[in-house]
C-alpha cells in the first residue's frame, strides 16, 4: 500500500514537472521585445527586404512599407521584432511607423 502511494506521488510530481516545462518561454523568445524603436541609415544590403544599419552597426531588415524613404536616408523605425520572415538576414522588424531620424524618441 505504501509503495502505491509513493508511486502515485512520484507520478503526480513528474506530470507537474512536465507541464511546467512546457509553459516556460524558449531562451530565444526571452530577448525579443514586443515593440522596438531603431534609429539608423537605410542601406542597400537587403536581399529580400529593405535594410537599416543602426548607429551600433547592427543590421535590421524591414518587413512592410518604408514609404518614400530611400537608401542613405536617416530614419527612425518603430515596429515589432519577428522570429521568422522572408527577409533572410539581420534582425527583422515589421514596420508599424517610419519617420525621419530627428523624430525618434
Amino acid at each position: 500500500m505504501r509503495d502505491r502511494k509513493k508511486l502515485a506521488l512520484l507520478s503526480v510530481a513528474a506530470l507537474a514537472l512536465l507541464v511546467a516545462s512546457r509553459c516556460e518561454k524558449k531562451p530565444e523568445d526571452m530577448n525579443l521585445e514586443p515593440m522596438v524603436i531603431v534609429k539608423g541609415t537605410l542601406t542597400s544590403e537587403g536581399i529580400e527586404c529593405p535594410a537599416l544599419r543602426d548607429q551600433g552597426g547592427i543590421l535590421y531588415t524591414l518587413a512592410g512599407s518604408i514609404g518614400s524613404y530611400r537608401t542613405g536616408d536617416q530614419v527612425c523605425v518603430k515596429g515589432r521584432r519577428v522570429q521568422m520572415s522572408t527577409c533572410q538576414q539581420g534582425i527583422t522588424i515589421t514596420v508599424e511607423w517610419i519617420g525621419p531620424a530627428r523624430d525618434c524618441p
